[in-house]
């Protein structure tokens, strides 16, 4: 090289996730300035911190505007409801697959489905009470609880949208379970919470179809929910993965793995189906339907997603593997939920997009099995007790 030196150009590798950062820039900037303009929207509007005592309650509006397993973590406050509100009618206002959960719910007595046209008309003025669960900064359940013109209105604290309710409501904080964050708010009206181990129903006729379903599969005892879905992509572990814990799992306690799946995740289920021969396909269900065949299975092993909380509400042990979701503020916490997740620096990061996923990359088969085979062996020490 004649004496010349080589220089070699070290550049770290592009940020793929500056459009994310971005984004959530954004937002902050965006609550940051609504914040105090809805602060002083509400200026001249007192809030009370006194609960309303029940007599005074007959007509009781619950507002969720979320998905599925956002209404499976409220299904207990709703029983928390109707024990302090004994005379109340509660309507429960949400988008039609949330709903669905609260068919056969003692608690409710009426449900209506939330479109896009917002609150009925006829719903306007019609409630003493209107409560809206959303734990965060969204403005879409405070303005429909607003819209009531209920006298008694609450929700949470965040970003000034506490400027829209009547009542003092907790502080949505960020670093606390769902389960607690409505225990707050139930507080603040004056409600003692219980903890209670199953919170959604099914009825005798949807239990039967789902028993004859599971045997036209041939699904023996024990039996295992399989859920390889969820909402975000990065929530989701490797469909072979799953593949491979069901082949494990069949050969080693003899389980039954059915596999479930939502709208638009047919294919990870044919995926999971197609790496594993001892796979058994739901096929396409309702809510219902899938509501009544995780009550009639043993065990769930899924994501961070909708039916895992679907299967905690119904009192069905569970095993779900964890990434970006922050366990502290999501994942099941019955004695009989395990939780696979790795401590890597970047997690709980909460996103919806990643490039490297290694927060569930680095969970093995391995793993998930031998907790898996764990909750089957729990479950066959309490049936011999029995």
């Amino acid at each position: 090289m004649n004496g010349e030196r080589v220089r070699f150009a070290l550049r770290p590798p592009p940020d793929r996730m500056v459009p994310d950062r971005l984004r959530r820039f954004a937002r902050r900037l965006l609550l940051a300035a609504r914040t105090p303009v809805l602060l002083a929207s509400g200026l001249f509007r007192r809030r009370s911190s006194v609960p309303p005592p029940p007599a005074r309650v007959g007509r009781i509006l619950v507002v969720r505007t979320d998905r599925l397993g956002d209404m499976a973590l409220t299904a207990a406050a709703l029983l928390d409801l109707r024990e302090h509100f004994r005379g109340a009618t509660i309507t429960v206002l949400a988008p039609a697959g949330p709903l669905a959960l609260l068919e056969s719910h003692p608690a409710v007595d009426r449900r209506v489905v939330l479109d896009r046209g917002g609150l009925p008309r006829e719903m306007i003025g019609a409630f003493d009470l209107a409560i809206d669960f959303t734990p965060d900064e969204d403005l879409r359940g405070a303005f429909l609880v607003a819209r009531t013109r209920a006298p008694l209105r609450i929700g949470f604290a965040a970003a000034g949208r506490q400027a829209l309710f009547s009542l003092r409501g907790p502080r949505a904080d960020p670093g606390r379970h769902l389960v607690d964050l409505h225990r707050d708010l139930l507080v603040s009206l004056g409600i003692a919470p219980r903890d209670r181990g199953v919170s959604l129903f099914v009825s005798p006729d949807e239990r039967g179809a789902a028993q004859s379903r599971l045997a036209t599969l041939g699904a023996a005892l024990p039996r295992v929910a399989v859920h390889p879905g969820g909402h975000y992509a990065t929530q989701r572990w490797a469909p072979e993965r799953f593949a491979e814990v069901i082949a494990l799992l069949t050969e080693r306690t003899g389980a039954a793995c059915i596999v479930l799946h939502g709208p638009g995740e047919e294919k990870l289920a044919e995926r999971v189906c197609a790496a594993s021969p001892d796979a058994l396909p739901a096929g396409p269900q309702s809510i219902r339907q899938l509501l009544a065949l995780i009550s009639s299975c043993e065990l769930f092993l899924g994501n961070n997603s909708g039916p895992l909380h679907i299967a905690a509400a119904l009192g069905i042990p569970t095993v779900s593997v964890s990434g970006p979701t922050d366990p502290a503020r999501f994942a099941p916490r019955g004695p009989a939920d395990r939780v696979i997740r790795h401590e890597i620096a970047c997690a709980p990061c909460g996103r919806g997009r990643c490039w490297h996923h290694t927060c569930l990359r680095s969970i093995e088969p391995d793993e998930v099995v031998e907790a898996a085979e764990a909750a089957v062996r729990s479950l066959r020490t309490r049936e011999e007790a029995q």
